[in-house]
């Protein structure tokens, strides 16, 4: 099997010995370059398909040329004074002494109307672009179609980058151009290889890990018949000795790849090379910030260094990903290469060092600024960096430093929705030093949390216990106030939401008496969450406005329709123009549960679609899960049977998500959950619902968040008393929302401020008033005032 074309005599186009797979576009586009460009070059690093492009192009375009196309093959050209030599050679040109070579090669080119491909001239840029100004400026016909791992850099020309092949999905769905290239070269090798459901994953994994290089797949496809696919991508670590030697038919720098990334290294400066090594402790993308603080040291300074990136990009080593952003990658194979050469210099450890410190200063800027209207926009970039993330993670684990990494980075893993890699992580760092220190009570605070949120009520109880001793032996207010709110997490969880509230209160004075303005805005989250699981609805609307009114500390507070031109409301919402999403998503939440249990499906269902597109902003997997597991209750309660068993459907494929157990494991959410499902099974059936479920299932986190979200029919339904709850008494013809309103305004209070104590806009509270007076047949509050004073109402006789 051979992974190029063979080379005939006399500069002919190669033919094909194996398939051409893929490159639709890059083809085309190569196509367009030639009908308008005169000089063109095929850009990428070595092994990415560069020649058979260019040659497949070139054959394509040889009938538009009088003296159709020819080929020459530079790789094995060392001295670029013989560059006009081997042109003049391979086209079958006489040279004659004392005439040079390049004269007779303008002589014979001036009368040609030819497509020349000078294939492989990184290793000679400054003799080809020499040759090629002068042939193209006087030889009117001549186009010429170079390939090489950096532009020639002269005027005129054109270049076209080639990335790798397309990946298969990430679920190994879809086959993409890299995995349709294993699997036919595999074949070729290996009689009998196909493809089927059973090695799909396997394959595309192996893809994924040569990052969709042809070179890499051609050379993995040949191993194939000493190793079975399974082996391929398990055997981490050298990917250049698992692929091993091509075919000695191979142009040498494509014999092994190393040999191919080997030729790369030898083009780069020095300092290209101590760049390269160093930009291999990144695992994903990077910005020029990012590059500076990890590979910038005395022996590459600031200058040197932005010199030698731009160096790399121009060698196709290093991909510039957004010409309108600073990100840059490094691909997987070249990574590997350069980690190989960080382990042979010194200083791989202080590069290390320096990579986790600068991700570590990310995260402490973001826990700065987490519940403040930065949150979304600091959230997403944090995002983009998750393999950056995950490998300051594995280097700070190397190093024995995990817990000042993982005390910081809760808030990450808090708007990502993912308690079950957060614990995974905190418990190795908990493992590391047991000795008290801030990091290790925030590490324990957070592990209790996150463990709870799973449904490991006892996990939780020890370890915010542990939080809570660590804390009393540093004496530190702030490390006793995290562990104070992860006690009472954990306790208003397990069991005993009757001093649930107490806990939290307790804890939210410790957070102020700290300063801690994020932790203030989580404990008053927690203490509304915390009445609702007591069955006090009321009681979690009431403490919901002190949420708000501290994101409204950094001008997120709630905006009424009738001040702002409706840009906002009193119903759990804030200002359009706000990017807090996770307190004030998971405060909606709260505050929709809330309002079903007292009898308010309209309000309940505005503030859950609210809350899922919050949540889904920030891909909060928990969060979008919590908000849709209610839409589902709000649906089953209003006889909307079919779009409850999608909405259950999806909810219980993202609670897989998130743990083992739904409903962050609370007994009581679990037994609504199961009655509002199996009202929903029993108005469908078991089978029905079980396909429309299955739907919802298949639904992506995105597609899920819309489908909660975009329903634009208005609730109609009941509602029912979730938990326990307590109501003031009231006319038996009013609902329940309406005996609330009614009791608030015998209490004395205006529209305006009942709107405020409920978490509402005053707009519902007006029309809430008008249904009451209606019903009675009354003119007047003073009317609602007297009747309820009459029945015995509490509060009845003024808000004092």
């Amino acid at each position: 099997m051979a992974f190029s074309s063979a080379r005939p005599p006399g500069g002919r186009l190669p033919a094909d010995v194996t398939s051409f797979i893929g490159r639709e576009l890059e083809l085309a586009a190569l196509s367009d370059l030639l009908e308008r460009a005169r000089l063109v070059t095929v850009l990428g690093p070595g092994g990415v398909g560069k020649t058979r492009l260019a040659l497949r192009a070139a054959a394509q375009a040889a009938g538009n040329y009088a003296h159709g196309a020819r080929c020459v093959e530079l790789s094995d050209l060392r001295d670029p004074r013989l560059l006009p030599q081997a042109v003049a050679d391979a086209l079958g040109v006489a040279v004659q002494a004392p005439r040079p070579p390049l004269d007779a090669l303008t002589a014979y080119l001036a009368e040609c109307e030819l497509l020349l491909v000078l294939d492989t001239c990184e290793h000679l840029l400054d003799a080809c672009a020499a040759l090629t100004g002068p042939l193209l400026a006087r030889s009117p016909g001549l186009t010429v179609l170079a390939t090489s791992r950096q532009a020639l850099d002269i005027p005129g020309e054109h270049v076209l980058p080639v990335p790798p092949l397309p990946l298969p999905a990430p679920d190994a769905t879809g086959n993409g151009d890299a995995l349709t290239l294993l699997v036919q070269r595999a074949a070729a090798v290996a009689p009998g290889f196909v493809l089927t459901d059973a090695n799909r994953a396997q394959a595309a994994a192996l893809c994924h890990r040569l990052d969709g290089l042809p070179l890499a797949i051609e050379l993995a496809a040949v191993r194939l018949r000493a190793l079975p696919l399974d082996r391929l991508p398990a055997q981490g670590g050298d990917t250049f000795a698992l692929l091993g030697p091509g075919r000695s038919t191979s142009p040498a720098r494509h014999r092994t790849l190393r040999a191919a990334v080997d030729w790369s290294h030898e083009l780069c400066t020095p300092a290209e090379r101590l760049l390269w090594a160093r930009l291999s402790v990144f695992a994903g993308p990077f910005g020029l910030t990012a590059a500076d603080a990890v590979a910038r040291d005395a022996e590459l300074p600031a200058r040197v260094l932005l010199a030698a990136l731009v160096g790399l990009t121009e060698k196709s080593v290093v991909q510039r990903l957004d010409e309108r952003r600073d990100r840059y990658r490094l691909p997987a194979l070249l990574r590997e290469y350069g980690a190989e050469r960080l382990r042979e210099r010194e200083g791989r450890e202080a590069c290390r060092r320096r990579f986790v410190a600068h991700y570590r200063a990310q995260l402490v800027d973001f826990v700065a600024e987490f519940a403040t209207p930065a949150q979304l926009a600091r959230y997403r970039a944090l995002a983009g960096e998750r393999q950056n993330l995950h490998a300051a993670l594995e280097y700070a684990f190397a190093d024995g430093g995990l817990q000042e990494l993982t005390a910081v980075m809760w808030a990450y893993w808090l708007c990502a929705g993912q308690p079950a890699e957060a614990t995974t992580w905190m418990t190795r760092a908990l493992r590391e030093r047991r000795e008290p220190s801030q990091d290790r009570v925030m590490t324990l605070a957070w592990c209790s949390m996150f463990t709870g949120n799973q449904g490991d009520r006892a996990g939780a109880s020890a370890l915010a216990d542990e939080a809570v001793a660590t804390a009393d032996r540093l004496r530190d207010t702030r490390a006793s106030a995290w562990a104070a709110l992860a006690a009472s997490a954990a306790r208003f969880h397990d069991g005993g939401p009757s001093h649930g509230p107490v806990l939290v209160r307790a804890a939210g004075t410790l957070m102020h008496q700290a300063g801690d303005r994020t932790g203030r805005r989580i404990a008053a989250l927690h203490l509304s969450f915390a009445h609702l699981l007591a069955g006090q609805p009321a009681a979690t609307l009431d403490t919901a406005r002190t949420t708000l009114e501290l994101l409204g500390e950094d001008g997120t507070e709630p905006v009424d329709q009738d001040s702002r031109g409706g840009k906002g409301d009193q119903n759990g919402h804030i200002a359009q123009d706000s990017t807090e999403c996770y307190v004030h998503g998971s405060q909606l939440s709260t505050c929709g549960l809330a309002h079903l249990m007292l009898g308010a499906p309209a309000e309940a269902a505005d503030a859950l679609r609210r809350a899922v597109l919050l949540k889904g902003s920030l891909e909060d997997v928990l969060g979008v899960a919590s908000a849709t597991e209610l839409l589902a209750w709000l649906a089953a309660d209003e006889g909307r049977a079919r779009r409850a068993a999608r909405l259950f459907g999806a909810t219980a494929a993202l609670w897989r998500r998130v743990g083992p157990h739904p409903m962050v494991g609370n007994a009581q959410l679990q037994a609504l959950h199961d009655a509002y499902e199996r009202q929903a099974r029993t108005a469908l059936g078991a089978r029905r619902f079980a396909a429309l479920a299955a739907e919802g299932a298949s639904l992506t986190l995105a597609q899920a968040v819309r489908y909660a979200a975009e329903d634009g029919r208005p609730a109609s339904g009941t509602g029912r008393r979730a938990l326990p709850a307590r109501t003031a008494p009231a006319s038996a013809a009013l609902t329940r929302r309406e005996r609330e309103v009614a009791g608030l305004v015998a209490a004395g209070l205006s529209n305006r401020r009942i709107a405020e104590r409920l978490v509402i806009s005053k707009r519902t509270v007006d029309a809430h008033v008008e249904h009451i007076l209606g019903k009675l047949g009354y003119a007047s509050r003073a009317q609602i005032t007297a009747l309820l004073r009459e029945e015995g109402a509490p509060g009845a006789g003024g808000e004092g």
